[in-house]
């Protein structure tokens, strides 16, 4: 469509393109198009792996509590404590939702657990993003992992599970 709509520009980002390739497939006749490349912010990882799993006895949640828990308690150890807040990354609404009330049951009154996902209304969204002075728990899906940047946040869980679509060729839908 570019060749016919020249006033159109096509904006491409990716942390993992290979923007040569990108560029040579959209080039003119004045050459490969432009890149702009921002380099990130690295940080220093910690990563924490645990197995799990899931019983009669425990669930995503109650590990995701115990995650939680392990998190601040080393932040209050070493002297952090009220410093950072914690994304959890789960595979659809409704964990989100079971891990939401499994959270709210478990921490005291002062931490603010927040649902993000797409079916929320904007005013509920847009709460994740807002200044804040409590702790906070913020619940999303995968899709959040490589879209977003949630203000705060130092510790990330994340379930291990994801949703994919597959198609029925039987049924003629995707599941």
């Amino acid at each position: 469509i570019l060749p016919r709509r020249p006033d159109l520009k096509v904006i491409v980002t990716s942390a993992t393109i290979d923007a040569d390739r990108f560029a040579q497939h959209f080039a003119s006749k004045a050459g490969p198009a432009p890149v702009l490349q921002v380099s990130g912010r690295l940080f220093p990882v910690e990563i924490r792996w645990r197995p799990f799993e899931e019983s009669r006895d425990r669930d995503v949640g109650d590990a995701i509590c115990d995650a939680v828990d392990e998190l601040w308690r080393g932040t209050a150890e070493q002297g952090a404590a009220g410093s950072g807040d914690v994304l959890v990354f789960l595979p659809g609404e409704r964990e989100i939702r079971d891990a939401a009330e499994k959270l709210r049951k478990h921490h005291p009154p002062g931490v603010e657990v927040l649902p993000l996902f797409a079916r929320l209304s904007q005013e509920q969204q847009d709460e994740v993003f807002a200044s804040h002075s409590a702790r906070r728990i913020v619940l999303a899906t995968n899709v959040a992992e490589t879209s977003l940047t949630v203000p705060g946040i130092r510790y990330v869980i994340d379930a291990g599970t994801a949703r994919i679509k597959r198609y029925s060729f039987r049924n003629k839908v995707e599941q």
